[in-house]
């Protein structure tokens, strides 16, 4: 006796594949093999990282409140004034491009001793490049060594690593 042939999953088994019958695994003739979205799923993903991270550095730099270039020099001239006439060595220090600790104090109790004060000449800036620079009128009530008690400073200001600092000599006056 014989046995109609036998018909399995994928067809006819003893039919030969190939002809519409695809190998258990494979896509059926007719229909595109699946493309993978690897490539467009880590491009998605990377550019989201790097829109936000970029977002937040602009946030930080935007917020962040430090005397850079963006700070009007004569507000940060001002500022020297001011910690002269105040008296403060951590302020003078902290606008100075190169004044150490004790370098601060010591301008200090030399303008204290001389009576020294300071104002902010309205004459226009100088600048030249990277560097602007104001008249400073100083004056002391106590001068030294036959110095006229009024004179006149010129007060530089570098740009140094996106912030603004005071070219000051060891005693705290402008070099």
């Amino acid at each position: 006796m014989s046995y109609p042939p036998q018909q399995g999953p994928y067809g006819n088994h003893y039919q030969q594949r190939g002809h519409g019958y695809p190998y258990p695994g494979q896509e059926p003739y007719g229909y595109p093999p699946r493309k993978r979205n690897t490539g467009l799923i880590v491009g998605l993903v990377v550019g989201a990282v790097l829109l936000l991270g970029g977002g937040a550095l602009t946030l930080v730099l935007v917020l962040s409140g430090e005397d850079g270039p963006s700070q009007d020099p004569r507000q940060f001239a001002a500022s020297y004034v001011t910690a002269v006439n105040e008296r403060d060595p951590e302020a003078l220090v902290a606008l100075s491009c190169s004044l150490g600790e004790s370098d601060g104090q010591y301008a200090i109790r030399e303008f204290t001793e001389q009576r020294v004060e300071v104002t902010l000449s309205e004459e226009p800036a100088m600048e030249s490049g990277r560097d602007v620079a104001f008249w400073l009128d100083v004056t002391r009530g106590d001068p030294q060594g036959g110095e006229p008690p009024q004179r006149r400073y010129r007060l530089l200001l570098m740009n140094e690593t996106d912030r603004w600092c005071a070219l000051l000599g060891a005693g705290g006056m402008p070099s």
